[in-house]
């Protein structure tokens, strides 16, 4: 064989390569570790669609009470999240970025306060009483919300929730809608759409692992 057949052979050979890396399909779901719970990462909610960006689990003591997966309207993914790490994090990327961002507070505090439909997926696990949703709401949300405020979140809550149901909790604008199998209510209150997803997005997240799974997710597509 010729230097210059050979040469245009490696050069195909290549180009082949690269392109079966580049046709890898994305990933369709997100996963929580600990229950296996499976999320897609497309998801629609009222009429929005999500892009689902982590998930991971609530554990009550010891016991695993539900598998939370936390999506962001996916209209508006790029300009919360992928202007964020371009402007935060430029230049990183693989497990430095989500290094940088497992441990960036602000990056959290970003996607709690963004001006975006979102979502929060429950998986339960277990029996959950409406006490005890109650419980976890009061305690992550008592020093950002007046205790009236907190109170109207409550009220919202359909009923408790049985081993196996899926609750959904989304806004849209400031509309802020509690799904528990198909029994839904709504509340229309700014404050609230604002400050909730500090239970799971917050210092002192409920879900820890959902935020390293943010943290992975989001290292993975940038």
């Amino acid at each position: 064989m010729s230097p210059n057949v050979l040469a245009a052979f490696l050069l195909a050979f290549v180009a082949t390569e690269g392109a079966g890396a580049a046709a890898t399909p994305p990933a369709r779901h997100v996963v929580d570790d600990s229950t296996g719970t499976r999320f897609d990462v497309t998801t629609k909610a009222g009429s929005t669609t999500y892009r689902c960006i982590g998930a991971g689990v609530r554990k009550v003591l010891f016991f695993k009470a539900y598998a939370a997966a936390f999506c962001i309207d996916a209209d508006r993914y790029d300009e919360v999240v992928g202007r964020y790490v371009a402007q935060r994090h430029a230049g990183k990327s693989g497990d430095e970025l989500r290094k940088a961002l497992e441990n960036d507070a602000a990056f959290f505090e970003h996607l709690e306060s963004a001006r975006a439909d979102k979502l929060v997926i429950m998986q339960l696990v277990r029996d959950i009483s409406k006490d005890r949703i109650a419980s976890a709401f009061r305690e992550s949300l008592s020093g950002v919300l007046p205790a009236d405020r907190v109170d109207r979140l409550i009220s919202t809550i359909p009923g408790d929730g049985k081993n196996g149901q899926r609750i959904l909790i989304h806004s849209q604008g400031s509309v802020l809608v509690i799904d528990i199998s198909g029994q839904a209510n709504r509340l229309d209150d700014e404050l609230i759409v604002r400050k909730l997803w500090r239970v799971w997005l917050g210092p002192a997240s409920v879900t820890p692992s959902l935020k390293t799974s943010i943290a992975r997710t989001v290292s993975q597509a940038h």
